[in-house]
């Protein structure tokens, strides 16, 4: 409390990695806990992103991955996009990354995402098994598409690997340039781990692997997702 509360009190101007060493000495010092300090950034966010290459599942339905230029990201399926990566209508679902994908310095990371679907493609059939699957119906334009929907929100939590050389064969060919966004948060704590090789390796047979077993490209999406500025990712031309 300031006993002198018409008195303004002036405190002499610190660097900024002045301020993180002065916090960090201030929390060991008087014993708080790493939740009481949390909420102070140590470092400056990192923003980047990586260009999109392509899209696989493992085949058993246990693994996803997401390729990119620099980095590759790992997660484990969730069960609901695992049926419908079994599903033989899921190019009538455009998938969207929203915002960027958290990554912390030991690499892994969290991200969301929204698949979307909508009635004018769908048979009854069809939006019978994708309500089941967790879909909810809503109403909303998305880019030119006006109009009743289908929508199911996840979050993924993963890895993320440094990127190795894919062929030709095992990328998609998006109709335009396709990025994910990421954030870094830099810690005093330490330093910011190296990726990993990613788990993503081509078997003597020239057959690719995701931590030893076999994976298939995604093909998905459609041509109206490419038209709606909203949809983060879109397949075809």
């Amino acid at each position: 409390m300031n006993s002198n509360p018409g008195r303004n009190v002036h405190f002499p101007s610190l660097s900024t990695p002045a301020r993180r060493t002065l916090l960090a000495l201030s929390c060991a010092a008087i014993g708080l806990s790493l939740a009481g300090c949390a909420s102070t950034p140590e470092g400056e966010p990192v923003h980047g992103k990586d260009r999109l290459l392509s899209f696989f599942a493992a085949k058993d339905g246990r693994k996803v991955a997401i390729a990119g230029e620099n980095y590759h990201y790992v997660f484990d399926g969730d069960p609901s996009v695992a049926a419908l990566l079994r599903w033989e209508g899921r190019t009538k679902v455009t998938p969207a990354l929203l915002g960027e994908f958290k990554v912390a310095r030991n690499q892994s990371f969290e991200g969301q995402y929204v698949l979307m679907a909508f009635d004018a493609d769908l048979t009854p059939e069809d939006r019978a098994f994708l309500i089941q699957t967790g879909f909810a119906k809503t109403d909303a334009k998305y880019g030119d598409r006006p109009g009743p929907s289908l929508r199911y929100f996840g979050t993924v939590y993963g890895k993320r690997y440094a990127a190795v050389p894919l062929k030709s064969a095992d990328t998609v060919d998006f109709s335009r340039r396709q990025y994910l966004g990421y954030v870094e948060q830099e810690t005093l704590s330490a330093p910011f781990s190296k990726a990993a090789p990613s788990p993503l390796v081509y078997a003597d047979d020239g057959s690719l692997l995701l931590s030893g077993v076999p994976v298939r490209v995604v093909q998905g999406g459609t041509d109206y997702g490419c038209r709606a500025r909203l949809m983060g990712v879109c397949f075809y031309k």
